[in-house]
This record gives structure tokens, sequence and C-alpha cells, in this order.
């Protein structure tokens, strides 16, 4: 044998090291109870600084010296942090920069009076084990485990079993990471998107539990197809989803949404016909990091109530800000024209409803979310001849009809003055 001194001790059984241990083996910490064996690291869990060359470094193969090397040539350009970051990823604790330098130097030096100069190449990761837990009682029960068997555990621990998709905890522990972040920057913003599955209670009782759980897996696939490297997507929970849209302000998050609605409006899912409606469809809604929430709790609920806005028509997305929320929409029915910015005759509409920031109309033309239009208003159908510009927000079809959501550019007095109006005494539009 070639070990000197030194034993890890199992809560079962003692295993003794020896200097031919498998480089692709990391030290993982845990607590035993119970036959249960809890996880307090992750290879996934920590600074992205010196991320790639310090994980590259550990999985490589070859001896020790590889691995010293590169940590101190780290070192020599980023300080001591380099030390404790890694002793974080080979052991799963927090050590001050400080004494981690010490910790590793010592653990250098201590190789060399447990193993004999032939073995000691290979010998530094046990010899760090027996270092801080034998010498130093750092840790109290070190266990080891492959590295990629643990990569399996952390992924497992971490996403949703059914979709592949992030899971709910992990999903909050990123968000609440990203707003400590953007809170140091008043350049970036996020976008926060809830998306929750229409009549899934239906589908999952007429279909089957079975069906019901392939529409899931489905729909988590056009979701996670549509985003962005970067881009986090996780099951919320039931039939609800969630993402966050790095670096994305409100209209490009909301042509997020729309795109993974209408992908979703257009997947054909095993016998929806059988619903209702006849067709599987989602709702969304949008909130944005700072203007709706600076915590993780104000964000989430900013986003659930414009899901919940969402749900009263359904197979749509909502996004409007907390000002727009309070301000009066109004149910009127009358004539108007509209045209794309790029040469087209002006065509007829019907407006559905109106607001001091926005107008739903109806229309048989095919318009895209995001797309600037231009409306025009004539007398004797409104009170004022006005030409306005609008941005389409959200589109859904209705019959032989399409509805559009349209956002103005500007608002406009005439219109404040129009809600306030008793209806009947607006010129309503004849069939």
């Amino acid at each position: 044998m070639c070990y000197k001194t030194g034993h890890i001790i199992n809560p079962r059984h003692e295993i003794k090291f020896s200097c031919n241990l498998p480089l692709s083996f990391i030290l993982l910490i845990t607590s035993y109870k119970q036959e249960t064996y809890q996880l307090v690291h992750s290879l996934d869990l920590h600074s992205e600084k010196f991320s790639h060359r310090l994980q590259t470094a550990l999985r490589s193969t070859g001896n020790d010296e590889n691995l010293l090397e590169t940590v101190a040539e780290l070192a020599s350009e980023d300080g001591n942090s380099v030390y404790a970051e890694m002793l974080k990823l080979i052991t799963g604790k927090n050590f001050e920069n400080d004494h981690a330098k010490s910790h590793w130097d010592a653990a250098i030096s201590h190789r060399g009076k447990i193993f004999l100069p032939q073995y000691a190449a290979t010998g530094f990761r046990a010899a760090l084990l027996d270092y801080l837990h034998n010498v130093v009682g750092e840790l109290s029960d070190p266990r080891l485990i492959d590295a990629d068997y643990l990569h399996n555990i952390t992924r497992s621990s971490i996403t949703d079993g059914l979709t592949g998709l992030f899971n709910q905890t992990y999903f909050k522990k990123v968000l609440e990471s990203s707003i400590i972040n953007q809170r140091r920057s008043v350049d970036h913003a996020f976008a926060l998107v809830l998306l929750d599955i229409d009549h899934f209670k239906q589908y999952n009782d007429r279909c089957g539990h079975l069906a019901g759980d392939e529409a899931l897996r489905e729909c988590a696939a056009i979701i996670a197809k549509a985003l962005r490297d970067g881009d986090i997507a996780a099951r919320y929970g039931g039939e609800e989803f969630v993402l966050l849209l790095p670096n994305l302000y409100r209209q490009d998050a909301f042509a997020v949404a729309e795109r993974i609605r209408k992908n979703i409006e257009n997947y054909h899912f095993s016998k929806q016909e059988l619903l209702d409606g006849g067709n599987l469809t989602i709702s969304g809604g949008v909130a944005l990091f700072p203007d709706n929430g600076e915590s993780v709790a104000d964000i989430i609920n900013a986003a659930d109530k414009e899901l919940y806005r969402a749900k009263e028509r359904r197979n749509c997305i909502y996004s409007f800000s907390e000002d727009r929320r309070k301000r009066s929409r109004k149910a009127i029915r009358s004539l108007v024209e509209y045209a794309v910015f790029d040469g087209t005759l002006y065509r007829p509409a019907l407006s559905i409803d109106i607001s001091e920031n926005g107008m739903g109309i109806g229309c048989e033309s095919n318009l895209l979310a995001g797309m600037a239009i231009s409306l025009r208003l004539t007398k004797p159908y409104w009170p004022e001849n006005v030409d306005l510009t609008a941005i389409v927000r959200q589109v859904r079809q209705r019959d032989d009809m399409t509805y559009v959501g349209l956002e103005f550019e500007n608002s406009f007095d005439f219109i404040k003055d129009l809600l306030n109006q008793n209806q009947a005494a607006i010129t309503m539009a004849t069939a």
C-alpha cells in the first residue's frame, strides 16, 4: 500500500485511501441521518468568475500538478479568493480567503508527509481531505462521490422530473440572486413571465392523466425552444410555468411570451378536440424588475396579477404596468380604420373597448404582436378626427374575427373625456 496514514470515517465502515485515487472523484460533505444523505454542495452553485478553468482543472486526468498550477496561476491574477472558491468547489464549505490560502499551502506540505515521493504527484486531493479532516478538523464527516454522479444528483435536485425544466425552489434562488445582482446596476432590467395552461383540469379529466403529463412535457419543450441562452424556464407548479428573461424590457419580454402562446395554440396536442374549445392554449402575465417589484415576492405577485387578468379571457398575454391597471376601460363598439406602416391602404375595423392607454379592435387581417400600426378615428363615429400610432400587444382569434389588443404610443385628452361620458351618448357603428 502506498499510503502512510489517514483514513475516511464512514458511518457504516472505514475506508482507507491510497495514492491512486481516481482524479474523477471529488469530495462531498454530507450529513448522515436515518440512511439519508443530504447534499450541501452543488457544482452549479459557485462564483462564475473562475468557473470554467477551476472545473476543467478538477475534471482533468493525469496528476494533481495541473490542478495546483492552475490554481496558483489564477491566484496570482485574482488573489486568495481563488483558494476559497476552489475549497468551496471541493468541500462545499465557505472559507475566508486568507484561511483558504493557509489550508491550501498546508495541504501541499501535508502531502509530502503521508505519501512516498513517487506517489505524491497524484495524492494532493487525498492529502487535502486528510488534512482538513484529521489535522485541523474542518470536515467532520467527509464522503467520496464521483463528480459525474454528483452532477446527476445535483441536476435532479434542481429540476422537475416530468418536464426537465428547473423546479420552483431552484428558480426562486436564481431569481433572488438576479435581484441582488441587478440592484448593483441601474442599466439593466429583467422580465418575469408566469404562464398557465388554460382549462388543464378539463383536459386531464377528458383525455386522461397520461395525456396530461405528455401535454406538460410538450409545453415545456415548446417553452424551452423559444428561449435564448441565459434565459431560465421552470415548472412553477401543476400546469404553471415561469420564465426569467435577463436584460429584456417589457416589449421584448411580451414578444417572447406571445411567441410561446402562439406556438402552443398552433400545436396539436393529443385528444385536444375533446375540450370545449377544441384546442389546448396557454395564458400569461409579464412583470418587469424593478418597475413592478423589487423583491422576489413582489415581482412574482405582479406577474401573477397580470396572469389573473389574462385568465379572464384565456389564450392571451397581459403586460401592463401597475398604473395602467388602475385606469378604466370602457366597452365601445364603433368604426375605426387601421393601416400598417408599409404603404397599405386603411382598412375598417370595429373597436371593442378602449382605455387611456390602449384599445381593443376586431378585424379580418392578421396582425403580429410588436407591430406598429396607424389608427384613424373619424366623425361622426368619434367625437373628433384623430390619427393615432399604436403597438400590437396581443392577438387572438375569435370565430371569424381577429381580436387585437393595442397600446397607444401617446395619451390623448379626448380619450379621457370619452371615458367619462355616458356610453349611450357615443355614436355607435351600425351593423
